[in-house]
């Protein structure tokens, strides 16, 4: 008889430190995270930061250190290193010009990089699978609702979100996003809607994210997007499948997204995944993704300092922003 698949259970735990020790209880938690076998996915961003270091090994910036020495501290034998998040977001930049053989001599390149650059942890992909996965998806992308999520943010776009709503005007615009996300079939709980009801309600990392503008032409919405589906792609998909395959007996037991940029490194913690489910289809795998969101940090305008409702307004705006998005508090 087969074994059962194990489980998945979350925890959510919540502690008191005093003020004195909240330093070396960070170090310890940080301590012991960094033991656990775990596959981490590079975004493009971190992937460049290496790319620029190991030409010049220097630091370009305060940031660019930082940055490095996060990667270097994930240098550990039980540990891997992933292209596949950084590849996933290439294929799906819709303003990219290269041909098939340039995207195959980039990806060589950053596949390369990434080998040089860890001494003990190796790349997941071998590159034979790069080049295989590079050949038979280009010109296509990774998910079929693409050109709905782009059309999405294009209407987004239109509303005018680069600049700051009046208070009247921002449920109605959620309405109105909301009516186009059933018009293009999309869900409305999916984290193209939410990130970008974020904007609206005063979420600074989601606005630094999807980079809003005034003219059409200077908002790309497939870089926002690319952004915005490592919510689903990492922490969601392949982090599932991470930890069911680490509770059947894989020596990996998480997945883990790294990215240099700190405005999408906050905007992917105020989301939790909470389960995934696959349906098989005749054209591939249909994913349902059901997400907890960290409200006080999405949508602050609603929220005081204290994580608390500013008033007895803002509690009654947020049931109907819910009510909208067909979610509960």
């Amino acid at each position: 008889m087969d074994k059962p698949e194990a489980e998945l259970k979350t925890l959510t735990m919540r502690v008191s430190i005093p003020a004195n020790e909240v330093s070396s209880f960070t170090a310890m938690m940080q301590h012991w995270m960094l033991m656990v076998p775990t596959i981490y996915f590079l975004d493009i961003c971190s992937i460049g930061h290496v790319k620029t270091y190991l030409s010049t090994k220097n630091y370009k910036d305060e940031n660019h250190e930082r940055s490095i020495q996060s990667l270097r501290q994930l240098d550990r034998p039980y540990n891997r290193m992933s292209y596949l998040a950084a590849l996933m977001e290439k294929a799906s930049d819709q303003r990219s010009t290269f041909s098939l053989s340039e995207f195959i001599a980039e990806a060589r390149r950053d596949w390369d990089a990434i080998e040089a650059f860890f001494d003990k942890a190796s790349v997941c992909e071998p590159w034979g699978f790069v080049e295989e996965y590079i050949t038979e998806l280009f010109g296509a992308h990774p998910e079929q609702s693409m050109p709905e999520y782009i059309a999405f943010l294009e209407f987004a776009n239109a509303q005018g979100l680069h600049n700051k709503l009046a208070e009247r005007k921002k449920l109605e615009t959620v309405r109105l996003l909301c009516t186009e996300a059933d018009r293009l079939g999309i869900s409305k709980s999916h984290p193209v809607v939410l990130v970008t009801v974020a904007c609206i309600y005063g979420c600074e990392d989601a606005r630094l994210v999807m980079k809003f503008a005034g003219k059409p032409e200077n908002f790309n919405p497939g870089n926002a997007l690319g952004d915005i589906q490592s919510i689903t792609r990492v922490a969601g998909i392949l982090t599932n499948a991470i930890q069911h395959a680490g509770a059947n007996g894989s020596p990996f037991k998480n997945g883990k997204f790294m990215t240099a940029d700190s405005p999408l490194y906050n905007l992917l913690g105020y989301f939790t995944v909470q389960s995934v489910s696959a349906t098989e289809m005749q054209d591939g795998l249909a994913h349902q993704i059901t997400v907890s969101v960290d409200a006080p940090n999405l949508y602050p305008d609603l929220f005081g300092l204290d994580r608390n409702f500013k008033d007895e307004k803002s509690r009654k705006e947020l049931d109907k922003l819910y009510e909208l998005l067909g979610a509960k508090y």
